[in-house]
């Protein structure tokens, strides 16, 4: 049973057997496991709705349930289907099991205190726990186009619904999955450019990669290859609200846009997990923390999940 205690400064503090950070796939499976076995444990989840990373994706988007060969194990359903239909079955699966969820709830601190643990939240909130399971995943700062003119007002960093927008010039800047889904999506009611980096759309998915060679083929939609934005500038003057200044491989190119909608993935939480005490086997930005065979970091009793 959750029990409430003081701590430094008179506050009070939540107190529970387990405190699991991040709601995703991982997250969620494990609230939803302590909850069956009427574990006390709260679920700390930033925004205000469980799985952000999904909940984020494009309208009507699949989602792949891989890698296939992982068991499911969690009373939570996880199996391929729209965006749509995936968070409607985790958000019933968490009122059926009836998961403590704490939403609005961002962890910024994570710190080993004897036999527990205390969890400081942004909005002013301690939690404390005798264990910790982090499932935030690899989902940190949303990268951005790291030139002048990233944070201007038609310069975004996702797509909600492509249904929204017709009739526009909009550049695509990315050549993953996220990219090309958003950039095909786009291009059935507005004029689409795709900025890629290199000369192939390697990373992506091979049904992804298809579709976007067919559409560019097929003159739906125009790639610069072996490109990236230098600048993007608002303009007060003509019927486009900016231009895109790109560096291509043969020279500078001018763009009239509309829109940009970058697709460049994040960066991984490395400091934030670090600052928890949590070590890692290098110093190369793409590893993951080492943990136990059961997912145990070298903090005893914090534990991470997710990927």
């Amino acid at each position: 049973m959750m029990a409430k205690v003081r701590w430094s400064g008179m506050r009070v503090a939540e107190r529970f057997k387990i405190a699991i950070v991040g709601s995703g796939p991982g997250g969620i499976s494990a609230a939803a496991r302590a909850a069956e076995r009427g574990v006390a444990h709260v679920l700390l989840e930033a925004e205000e709705h469980l799985s952000n990373t999904i909940y984020r994706y494009q309208k009507g988007k699949f989602v792949m349930d891989e890698p296939g060969v992982l068991p499911l194990r969690s009373p939570v359903p996880f199996k391929a289907g729209s965006r749509e239909a995936i968070l409607d079955g985790w958000n019933q699966s968490a009122q059926q099991l009836k998961i403590n969820a704490k939403y609005k709830h961002e962890v910024s601190a994570i710190k080993k205190e004897g036999a527990g643990f205390t969890l400081k939240c942004a909005n002013g909130q301690t939690i404390e726990a005798e264990f910790v399971v982090m499932g935030i995943g690899l989902q940190g700062n949303i990268r951005k186009l790291g030139c002048p003119g990233e944070d201007l007002p038609f310069v975004q960093y996702q797509l909600d619904d492509p249904d929204e927008y017709e009739g526009e010039t909009i550049v695509v800047v990315g050549a993953g999955d996220a990219a090309i889904e958003n950039a095909i999506a786009l291009a059935k009611q507005n004029n689409v450019v795709i900025i890629n980096r290199k000369d192939e759309f390697g990373r992506a998915k091979k049904g992804n990669e298809a579709a976007i060679l067919k559409a560019i083929d097929d003159g739906l939609i125009e790639c610069y290859y072996d490109s990236a934005p230098e600048r993007v500038d608002a303009l007060s003057v003509g019927r486009k609200k900016g231009r895109m200044i790109l560096a291509t491989k043969n020279g500078k190119a001018q763009l009239l846009i509309d829109r940009v909608i970058a697709r460049l993935g994040a960066t991984a939480p490395r400091g934030f997990v670090e600052a928890c005490g949590v070590t890692f086997p290098n110093k190369d930005p793409a590893s993951v923390p080492a943990i136990s065979s059961q997912y145990e970091s070298n903090v005893q009793g914090l534990y991470i999940v997710g990927a």
